[in-house]
């Protein structure tokens, strides 16, 4: 397995796209997300072990190879309760400072009270990292989830996967909805699954959100990212 760097882009009327951030992505050998036996490694010291040292290795490669980019990196709950993720997040903020942010995936292993989770968001913040909670609307990434964390994150993500099933202007509403959440309380909005130009017209020119998707993709840089085994 290894990482990839997929760009999440600021997009203007005329369809110019310029690069916000990047979101760092586990890739299996199919150039696919590695599914379930991945995030159950997650809730293991070993897998984390392996997801650190990976981590650290593709982090040393993109970060050196041009300083200004900001890395997005995803943090699953169920890796927070391992004292060995803290201390490598701690080691790349002090290496990389803002240059590295935070997303807090939609899945849970396995079970926290919401005042547990509220601590350890609220120590990631203040250890210094930008916040985004990924895929809202998806597993426990709930409104109310959010509502809570709005003092301490900046940006939120909608994936459009989520609609896959429902008509265009089902799909629309949602994403107006979660626009309007999103300008009033001043939070950058990420639209993910962007997979064709119709969609990336559709958002374009709003200086409130961002687009990440298939579309943009020939964004995409591995900056040789090493192999990643779990």
């Amino acid at each position: 397995m290894y990482n990839i760097f997929q760009p999440i882009l600021s997009v203007d009327q005329a369809m110019n796209a310029e690069i916000d951030t990047y979101e760092m992505l586990i890739r299996n050998n199919n150039g696919e997300f590695p599914g379930i036996n991945f995030l159950h490694s997650l809730t293991t010291q070993e897998g984390n072990d392996a997801w650190i040292k990976a981590s650290r290795k593709s982090l040393k490669n993109a970060l050196n190879e041009q300083q200004n980019r900001k890395i997005y990196i995803n943090l699953e709950p169920c890796q927070m309760k391992f004292e060995s993720i803290w201390q490598f997040l701690e080691e790349i903020r002090e290496a990389y400072h803002d240059h590295v942010a935070i997303e807090i995936t939609e899945r849970r292993e396995t079970i926290h009270s919401l005042d547990y989770l509220d601590r350890e968001i609220q120590r990631l913040k203040e250890m210094g990292f930008e916040l985004a909670i990924d895929d809202v609307c998806a597993g426990s990434n709930s409104y109310a989830f959010i509502k809570r964390q709005l003092k301490v994150v900046s940006r939120i993500k909608l994936s459009l996967l989520l609609f896959k099933d429902e008509d265009y202007e089902l799909m629309i509403s949602f994403v107006n909805a979660w626009l309007a959440f999103a300008k009033k309380h001043h939070l950058t909005f990420v639209i993910e699954g962007i997979s064709n130009r119709q969609l990336a017209k559709k958002f374009a020119g709003n200086p409130v959100i961002l687009q990440q998707g298939f579309y943009w993709g020939k964004g995409t840089a591995h900056f040789n990212s090493p192999e990643m085994s779990i």
